[in-house]
């Protein structure tokens, strides 16, 4: 099916599994919900509210990135005619110095903004207020939960909208005669929209971000590429939430 028809099926296609996403986030907190109630529930075994909400969090956000994960998959399998790397544009990335240079891009525009919301308190209320849960309190929970953020930010996030957005859904709109910039526009709107459903101010900050990750997708070749850049956005603001917060202990 080519044209605006197909294009229009293939959307809603995107709009579905992101709708079952957020329903398996639902379900996943729910069931940890009731979980922990009746855990609660044994002489001795109490768990902080603080510790609720944060494993609550964490285990909905698994969930739903989980759910893209499967639909990217699913999905790229399909489009591929059974090859699954195809589907998904999982090729060897070139033009490495360029993918690279946007790497350096992406920590820079970290670091400066950083910088700049130090210096200006407005800013800084605003990225406080834009922060994701699974970034804020980033020491809070023991051991084992900052692990877990770090993989959920670092591994899965990256990996899932990717594939699911740059991967499977950037490939399908190509094959359907879509430019670059068309493309780009197709798979970066619903990938701010969706990380702007809590905090409608991220999207001013993820902006650049959407840019630079379609940007190496097109010059990379394949969604290898703007999954490393993604990959380095994530862990470069782990790693400057894991300072701030080593020192605002201090």
């Amino acid at each position: 099916m080519t044209g605006q028809r197909g294009t229009t099926f293939l959307l809603l296609g995107m709009m579905a599994w992101i709708v079952a996403g957020f329903l398996g986030a639902a379900a996943a907190a729910a069931i940890l919900g009731i979980g922990l109630v009746l855990l609660n529930r044994i002489p001795g075994f109490a768990i902080v509210p603080q510790s609720n909400r944060v494993v609550t969090v964490l285990i909905a956000a698994a969930a739903f990135q989980g759910t893209l994960l499967l639909g990217a998959l699913r999905q790229g399998r399909r489009a591929g005619g059974g090859d699954r790397d195809a589907g998904l544009g999982v090729r060897p990335i070139r033009r490495g110095g360029r993918v690279a240079l946007l790497c350096v891009v992406m920590i820079i525009w970290l670091l400066a903004f950083i910088l700049l919301a130090a210096a200006i308190p407005a800013l800084r209320e605003f990225a406080k207020s834009v922060t994701p849960d699974a970034l804020s309190g980033l020491g809070e929970g023991g051991p084992v939960v900052i692990v877990l953020r770090a993989a959920l930010v670092v591994v899965l996030a990256p990996l899932s909208e990717e594939l699911f957005f740059r991967g499977w859904l950037w490939e399908a709109l190509r094959r359907r005669g879509h430019g670059f910039t068309t493309t780009a526009g197709l798979t970066a709107v619903p990938w701010l929209l969706l990380h702007g459903i809590d905090a409608p101010g991220r999207i001013l900050f993820l902006i650049p971000a959407a840019v630079v990750f379609s940007l190496a997708r097109q010059q990379g070749g394949g969604v290898l590429a703007s999954l490393s850049v993604h990959v380095t956005n994530n862990a470069t603001a782990v790693l400057m939430q894991a300072i701030a917060a080593l020192f605002g202990h201090q």
